[in-house]
């Protein structure tokens, strides 16, 4: 029997898989060497054929939904997180609006939008203490001539 390379790389690796797991489990093991065969064009149907001759049996819907939700989870683990400005006033910056999520994925982070608390007080003076002067910002005497 002739076996191809992909094959053989994935019954490798299913292999050191507790086969308990579920089939989503088993696909995430296997998605380091599934990009890298798509990466070298190989269609999404052979690598599908790949599985399913490796003893893995999956359906397209699957696959394509496990493979979503990987890629999403690997963008996140590289994503750099947020910068964060310094504040040039000794006192602290105080958060003038509580309650507000970081990113908006879900319904629920729309929820938490609207159910945001802002003090606007606290968001002056925030303001306040983020301008720094500029050039743009100091008035210019001009003589009458």
């Amino acid at each position: 029997m002739n076996e191809s390379r992909p094959v053989a790389r994935y019954r490798a690796a299913l292999a050191a898989l507790d086969p308990r797991i579920s089939i989503a489990a088993q696909l995430r093991a296997l998605f380091p060497l599934i990009e890298v065969e798509l990466a070298t064009g190989v269609p999404h149907a052979a690598v599908l054929d790949d599985l399913a001759a490796a003893g893995l049996a999956v359906q397209h819907s699957t696959y394509a939904i496990t493979l979503y939700r990987w890629r999403k989870a690997q963008r996140r683990a590289v994503r750099p997180s947020t910068p964060t400005t310094k504040s040039s006033s000794p006192v602290p910056a105080l958060d003038a609006i509580q309650g507000r999520p970081r990113d908006i994925q879900t319904p629920g982070d729309l929820r938490k939008i609207r159910d945001m608390r802002i003090d606007l007080e606290a968001l002056r003076r925030e303001g306040l203490a983020n301008r720094t002067p500029s050039a743009d910002n100091i008035p210019v005497k001009r003589n009458k001539s």
